[in-house]
């Protein structure tokens, strides 16, 4: 009975040492990449609805705007597959969805209306305003890389 006694003290020992150098990942690690991704996308969205905004409300047809539309949404999905294919990267995969979905909308609104009116464009690029705030956000706070 004595010989166990001696031995728990020595097993527990060795059991803490090997779970200290465990460490439980619950999400994927800040990528500078992708958090430069998401200021560009953003600067691309202002900028588009800046152009829109400094034409008068009835000169604002989609064809005027479809190309923007196109190469943005490619930027958009890009930012999206980014996210997707990063492990542990859930809640930053759910803003970039949700900006490609509100990004294909809009562009589908505009498209069947022919027009964009001008409260609308600005309540829309804050909205984008705000999600990218929040894509930034959620990306900086991830932890570093190891790397």
């Amino acid at each position: 009975m004595p010989r166990r006694r001696s031995v728990l003290p020595m097993v527990c020992c060795v059991l803490i040492l090997a779970c200290a150098g465990c460490a439980v990942k619950l999400i994927a690690d800040r990528d500078s990449t992708t958090e430069e991704h998401i200021f560009a996308s953003a600067e691309r969205v202002d900028l588009f609805y800046a152009r829109l905004l400094d034409i008068a409300e009835d000169a604002r047809p989609y064809a005027a705007f479809s190309t923007d539309y196109l190469t943005i949404e490619a930027h958009l999905r890009t930012l999206l597959l980014r996210n997707q294919v990063r492990q542990l990267n859930a809640d930053s995969t759910k803003i970039a969805e949700t900006i490609v979905n509100l990004w294909v909308k809009y562009k589908g609104m505009h498209k069947e209306q022919d027009t964009y009116t001008t409260g609308t464009a600005r309540l829309d690029r804050e909205r984008f305003r705000r999600l990218f705030a929040y894509a930034a956000r959620a990306e900086g706070a991830k932890p570093p890389s190891d790397n």
